[in-house]
């Protein structure tokens, strides 16, 4: 284990360990909710009805316990409203449901569990090719991003998961997701997908395993950390309860912090074997909104390896002026998420973040990319039908490196938002809410790769997708899309068009 490691572990471990709630809380371990369950959209929704007291952060995945209590709190608001939408009462009855072990934990019953908790099985036939990004050593393949790393072949893809989780007296949790892939290049292929044990102490849950994250308020892309790339194995510290301030820091309200460490690729083409770490800071000041302050980066490698004189460096942000001494590559910098009640529940939100810093102190972030997007949710009186609108961009020197040249990129995949460098993102979501707890959506989206090249490369998606309760434990999942791609390999050439139709059943047990 080498020294900085150790430094940095340290420091966090004593930063959390201290992290207590201000409240005495009972403590619970529980496993982590996928990124891509349906849970995310119906908590998006009810948070945009206003029903959440607290808006939820842009630090996920959120565990199965946070839903669960935001659960409670729902229906407790929910009892004293007398008009209440039969589609919301239908997504708290399936919450209720797939919820229902937290849920009795919480009232009382003992944190002990052995089970099989879902299996999905998806099938994908796609048309198409992948789309190489500008300087960086990663690839785009239009109507499929943010999955976990996985690409579809060409034609027939079908995938089987199967989700394990054991809880031991509160103390101990291991969570397990194997993914069986096979295709049309008669390709088997065996993975774990998500696998992790978790342990407290006190108030600082330790993970040790690998899961998927998502640090930021993007609907469509997130600036600094998705799950665009395969899951890194990582260990992740984080208060389980919020933390409250007191007296001159109370307007800050409640705080979550979570921090982690991981490595990169030991095959890299550019510096072997770097570390890869980040640290993120949650407030919710005000029950309407909430902020963040967020680090990540590449750290160190083979041959770069961090000394003592490196700390104050790397802490405050600043860069060597020279390839030779240059020993990471950080990006920094803030996001937020703002409730307007008076204006029907829209929310705005944003993301600012940058890939250096300007000066020594304060450590601002410079070279800024941008993300800002609208919510509406009451397009219509009852709420069932709601919109979202999204804009970002990024500039010439986002995710690319002039020592870590292959880029902000594991395994071939863009770490942060999808769009790569220099990209230019438009997106829109139009949702509309049944009393069955299905979810029917049409999305569409405008991006355009190193729009500063001669002939910018294109790409315009139009998707539908539908999300159907077959039953409170069987889920169906439809998408059907097509994108057309312009300027391939930035030169002026005939459009061409990808096809993606995929079909899933997930099974909750």
């Amino acid at each position: 284990m080498k020294t900085y490691f150790q430094r940095i572990l340290l420091i966090c471990i004593m930063t959390l360990l201290f992290a207590v709630p201000a409240v005495a809380k009972d403590i619970y371990l529980s496993s982590n909710i996928p990124l891509d369950s349906y849970i995310y959209t119906y908590l998006d929704k009810l948070d945009g009805l206003g029903y959440l007291n607290n808006m939820q952060t842009g630090t996920k995945p959120y565990t199965r316990m946070q839903a669960a209590k935001w659960l409670q709190s729902i229906m407790g608001i929910l009892s004293t409203d007398g008009d209440v939408p039969p589609y919301v009462w239908s997504m708290i009855d399936q919450l209720r449901t797939d919820l229902s072990h937290e849920l009795s934990v919480l009232k009382g019953e003992e944190n002990v569990k052995i089970a099989i908790k879902e299996a999905s099985w998806s099938n994908s036939h796609y048309n198409g090719q992948a789309l190489a990004h500008p300087r960086t050593k990663s690839v785009y393949q239009p109507l499929n991003v943010n999955s976990n790393g996985y690409h579809l072949a060409e034609d027939f893809n079908t995938a089987l998961t199967l989700e394990f989780e054991g809880i031991v007296n509160n103390y101990f949790l291991i969570h397990a997701t194997p993914h069986l892939l096979y295709n049309d290049d008669e390709d088997f292929e065996l993975s774990l997908e998500s696998g992790y044990i978790k342990t407290h102490l006190g108030n600082m849950g330790i993970q040790l395993g690998k899961d998927a994250m998502w640090w930021g308020q993007g609907q469509r892309g997130s600036l600094l950390l998705t799950n665009n790339m395969t899951p890194l194995t990582t260990l992740k510290l984080t208060n389980i309860e919020p933390i409250e301030f007191y007296q001159m820091l109370s307007f800050l309200g409640e705080m979550n912090t979570t921090v982690f460490f991981s490595k990169l690729e030991d095959d890299r083409t550019d510096v072997r074997d770097p570390s890869f770490a980040g640290v993120r800071m949650d407030f919710t000041p005000t029950s309407n909104f909430t902020f963040a302050g967020a680090f990540s980066g590449i750290i160190g490698g083979e041959g770069r390896e961090l000394s003592s004189s490196d700390y104050l460096d790397l802490i405050t942000g600043k860069n060597a002026d020279n390839t030779q001494d240059e020993k990471w590559n950080l990006i920094a910098g803030i996001d937020f998420r703002w409730r307007l009640p008076k204006l029907n529940g829209v929310q705005l939100y944003g993301e600012i973040y940058g890939e250096d810093q300007a000066g020594s102190f304060p450590p601002l972030p410079y070279k800024n990319a941008y993300l800002l997007g609208l919510y509406f949710p009451r397009l219509t009186s009852d709420g069932s039908w709601d919109l979202q609108v999204e804009a970002a961009r990024t500039n010439n020197v986002w995710y690319i490196h002039w020592v870590y040249r292959d880029g902000y990129t594991y395994d071939n995949n863009i770490i942060g938002d999808s769009m790569g460098h220099n990209a230019e993102r438009f997106y829109a979501r139009l949702n509309h809410y049944s009393a069955d707890s299905s979810v029917l959506s049409l999305h569409g989206e405008y991006l355009v790769m190193n729009k500063s090249a001669a002939q910018p490369q294109t790409v315009s998606s139009f998707w539908l997708s539908h999300l159907f309760m077959i039953k409170n434990d069987l889920t169906l999942n439809t998408s059907i899309g097509v994108s057309l791609l312009d300027n391939i390999g930035y030169q002026s050439s005939p459009s061409e068009s990808n096809y993606l139709l995929s079909i899933g059943l997930t099974k909750q047990f």
